[in-house]
């Protein structure tokens, strides 16, 4: 290879390499993030999220989990048909092993499980017989934590959200975890990732 042609190669990929460093600052220049790099595991976001007084406290620290409960004001048979045709209706499969509900969600990392609200969790299977099991006071709805640093997404905290609320219009009333109600303020807080935790 002669030297001119050498010369032309090199020049040619000084200017495609500068060119595209050029792109990049300016990219991130306008994008007004400019240069700062964030170690790694760092929170890169702008602003902080600070909980409203109205924001619910989600956090289940015996079960480790974001938890919403739902609880309901006359337990009876007809009402245990009803959750059974709800849970259905909301694509839940139940797991024998778990004795619970799983809804998938759009993360599988975080799945949404729904539980007895009682002290032992298990959640009979209501595709049976329904009429026969004792009534069912109330249902846990949780996204159980699986590392430390992972936090529900808001997408999954927007299913927390529409979950709990159609199931309590079964004749419920939606709680935190300190059994608190939670409001529509408290509602949005939880969708916006500003419920206490």
């Amino acid at each position: 290879m002669e030297t001119s042609t050498l010369l032309l190669v090199a020049a040619i990929c000084a200017l495609w390499m500068s060119i595209t460093c050029g792109c990049i600052a300016i990219y991130l220049l306008l994008s007004r993030q400019g240069w700062t790099f964030a170690p790694s595991g760092a929170n890169t976001s702008k602003r902080a999220t600070a909980p409203t007084p109205d924001a619910p406290i989600l956090l289940s620290k015996e079960h480790a989990s974001w938890e919403v409960k739902v609880l309901f004001k006359s337990p009876s048979p007809a009402l245990n048909e009803r959750l059974s045709l709800a849970l259905a209706s909301l694509d839940a499969v139940y797991e024998p092993s778990a004795k619970a509900y799983k809804v998938a969600g759009d993360s599988s990392r975080t799945p949404i499980q729904i539980e007895n609200v009682n002290a032992s969790g298990q959640l009979p299977s209501l595709t049976e017989s329904s009429v026969e099991l004792p009534p069912i006071k109330g249902v846990s709805i949780k996204i159980t934590k699986s590392n430390q640093m992972l936090a529900p997404s808001k997408l999954q905290l927007a299913k927390l959200v529409t979950l709990s609320k159609k199931l309590a219009r079964l004749g419920g009333t939606v709680v935190d975890a300190a059994q608190q109600p939670i409001t529509k303020a408290g509602f949005q807080a939880v969708i916006a990732g500003n419920a206490k935790v």
